[in-house]
C-alpha cells in the first residue's frame, strides 16, 4: 500500500512568507498581516500643489475627511501623510495593546496619525524637525479637536523619563522616487540602525511606517543587530501590510507590542 502524505497549503502573503500566524526567520518570530482600504477619488486640482502631487489632491478625503475644514499640507506631506482610515485602524490598534501607554510620534509630520492617536491615549507627544510641519501639525490637530504636546527638535536629540511608552517612527523615505527595489532600510536619513538604536534604548514598544518593497531578510538582520548591541531581548515582530483599493501601498511594523 502507498502511503499518501497530506499537504497543507499555506496562505502566503504578497511578501512571499505565510499570513496571519507566526513563523521563524533567522530565530525572529515574525507574523504577515493585512488590512485593506478603499479609496474614492475626488475631481478637482489645486493651484496651490505641483503638478506631480495633483494626483493625491484626488485623495485629499480619504487623506482628511475634515480636508475643507483648514487641513494644512506641505507638498512632502501629500504623498507620505497616513491616511485617516488607516490612522484609526493603527490608533484602535495599538489601544487594543498598549491601553496606559504615553505615545510619542518621532517624525509626527503633518498629523496624520497623531490625530487619531491624540483621540485613543492620554498624552501624545509630537515630534519633528521641520517647522513647516510643526505649524501643519498645530492647525490640523485643531481641526480634529485634538489635543497632544508639539515639539520642533530633531527626535535623535529627544529624551523621555517614562519608559512606559509606545515609540512611533515615520521616517522620510527619499521622496516619491523611494520605490528602488527592493528598498534599502539604511539609504533612508536617519538609516533604520541608528533609529531603532535611539528608540530601543528608550522604549520596547515601537512601531514603523516603512515602504512595501522593503527586504524583510534586512529588516530582520537590523533589529537582531541592533538588540545583539545593546544586549536586548529580541520580541516577535507584525509586519501589517496596509492596501488600498486591494494593492499594497505601505507596511507597519509593529514591535514588542
Amino acid at each position: 500500500m502507498i502511503e499518501t502524505q497530506k499537504v497543507v497549503h499555506r496562505k502566503l502573503s504578497i511578501l512571499g512568507y505565510p499570513l496571519n500566524e507566526f513563523f521563524s526567520l533567522d530565530s525572529l518570530k515574525l507574523k504577515i498581516t493585512k488590512k485593506n482600504f478603499t479609496c474614492q477619488l475626488h475631481p478637482g486640482i489645486s493651484i496651490d500643489i505641483p503638478k506631480q502631487i495633483q494626483k493625491f489632491y484626488r485623495k485629499r478625503f480619504f487623506l482628511f475627511k475634515k480636508f475643507n475644514e483648514g487641513i494644512q499640507l506641505d507638498e512632502e506631506s501629500w504623498y507620505s501623510v497616513i491616511p485617516e482610515e488607516m490612522s484609526i485602524h493603527i490608533a484602535n490598534k495599538l489601544k487594543s495593546c498598549s491601553p496606559d501607554s504615553d505615545v510619542i510620534d518621532g517624525f509626527c509630520g503633518s498629523g496624520g496619525l497623531a490625530i487619531q492617536l491624540a483621540k485613543c491615549f492620554k498624552t501624545v507627544i509630537c515630534i519633528d524637525i521641520d517647522p513647516i510641519k510643526i505649524n501643519n501639525i498645530t492647525n490640523n490637530l485643531q481641526v480634529y479637536e485634538s489635543i497632544a504636546f508639539v515639539i520642533q527638535m530633531n527626535f535623535l536629540e529627544y529624551t523621555h523619563t517614562n519608559q512606559d511608552f509606545i515609540l512611533i517612527m515615520c521616517p522620510p523615505w527619499g521622496g516619491l522616487n523611494y520605490s528602488h527595489q527592493p528598498y534599502d532600510l539604511n539609504s533612508m536619513k536617519p538609516s533604520l540602525e541608528d533609529l531603532l538604536t535611539k528608540g530601543l534604548q528608550m522604549t520596547s514598544k515601537i512601531v514603523l511606517q516603512l515602504p512595501k518593497n522593503i527586504d524583510i531578510q534586512q529588516l530582520v538582520s537590523i533589529f537582531k543587530d541592533v538588540t545583539d548591541k545593546l544586549r536586548l531581548e529580541l520580541k516577535p515582530i507584525e509586519v501589517e501590510m496596509m492596501l488600498i483599493n486591494e494593492q499594497i501601498n505601505q507596511l507597519i511594523i509593529y514591535y514588542g507590542l
